[in-house]
């Protein structure tokens, strides 16, 4: 179960940069026409975020002691700036804010469950360390 966890979010965090790797090539604009100067900057900061999963928590699994809310933290915070900044528009297709909202959402409601912590990392944070 815990290698189909990693498996599922490797594609997961793999695809989004991949996606958003293509996106740059083609230099889509991601964001509002109002904020097109930011384009690039969007573009670095959800690369940066999607890297920063894909190594903590896939590649090598670490444990930060406030991990549960500086996730929820972060993840609120790319929700407000994909509803802000990033360009949605029904007429024209473009959907990339309510898709990384989409996923912001459900990993802001799966992380704190620990639904993705194996029972081992559980019992490993649990345990007290007393010494004589």
């Amino acid at each position: 179960m815990k290698d189909l966890k990693k498996i599922i979010f490797w594609v997961l965090f793999s695809a989004l940069i991949c996606a958003l790797i293509f996106l740059f090539i083609k230099w889509v604009q991601i964001v509002k026409p109002e904020f097109e100067q930011a384009n690039l900057i969007i573009y670095i900061t959800l690369c940066v975020i999607f890297f920063y999963y894909l190594i903590f928590y896939i590649i090598r699994p670490t444990f930060i002691k406030w991990f549960k809310i500086i996730n929820t933290l972060v993840w609120l915070l790319i929700i407000f700036i994909s509803q802000y900044f990033v360009a949605n528009s029904g007429v024209d297709s473009i959907f990339y804010g309510d898709i990384l909202c989409l996923i912001w959402v459900a990993l802001t409601i799966i992380w704190p469950t620990n639904a993705l912590a194996s029972k081992k990392e559980l019992k490993e944070r649990d345990l007290e360390i007393i010494e004589a």
